[in-house]
């Protein structure tokens, strides 16, 4: 199942994994959001008694692949004039670090962010417990958790993206002469929830 949101009003935050997390935050009154609502399971694959289907015809569950490919997520929002939201956006989600542009990682005041990669779970195939992500063996690839909130009055409504990577090119900026875009195109290794409200943080401009 996927979930397509388009011109609601709500915000985005973008978060590391300090200790009390720091985050980014773009304030929106038309985005578009398309993901799926979680990772996949294993396969079933059918067994037959030598080829015959009878009482002990059974499944046998295949590769975990499904439980730890990453999903996309998808955002694209429109700019104001004057705004810092892409200079913010592409240095809190790691581009100018993976790039090579920035030696280091690094929110646009100089404090060092911290990869959430490895720190969130996925449910094992045969026992259903939740296991721990790794790490990433390429130390330029950073995750964040993205998590989005939908302004629907006294209900309002979001989801958390856990272990989040942004590649630098699958990102991009258009400009039109009605505004400028931006397109965020994201892999979550992580887990998925729903949400009603922001994790506590420190919000860095």
């Amino acid at each position: 199942m996927s979930t397509s949101y388009t011109g609601k009003r709500g915000e985005l935050r973008i978060y590391d994994a300090t200790a009390t997390p720091l985050y980014a935050k773009v304030k929106f009154a038309t985005m578009n959001l398309t993901s799926p609502e979680g990772a996949g399971r294993p396969d079933e694959v059918a067994r037959m008694n030598r080829g015959n289907l009878d009482a002990n015809f059974h499944y046998v569950q295949g590769p975990d692949n499904p439980i730890t490919e990453p999903f996309n997520v998808t955002f694209s929002f429109f700019l104001e004039s004057g705004s810092t939201a892409k200079e913010l956006i592409q240095k809190f989600i790691g581009l100018r670090f993976a790039s090579g542009q920035d030696a280091t990682w690094q929110a646009p005041d100089s404090t060092a962010l911290v990869t959430t990669k490895g720190t969130s779970q996925r449910a094992a195939g045969l026992t259903g417990t939740g296991d721990t992500m790794p790490l990433f063996t390429d130390p330029k690839k950073v995750c964040v958790n993205v998590e989005v909130v939908w302004d629907e009055g006294a209900n309002d409504a979001g989801r958390r993206y856990q272990e989040v990577w942004f590649s630098p090119p699958d990102q991009s900026i258009n400009e039109a002469p009605d505004g400028i875009t931006c397109n965020l195109s994201g892999r979550c290794y992580g887990a998925v929830t729903s949400i009603a409200a922001f994790t506590a943080g420190t919000e860095k401009t």
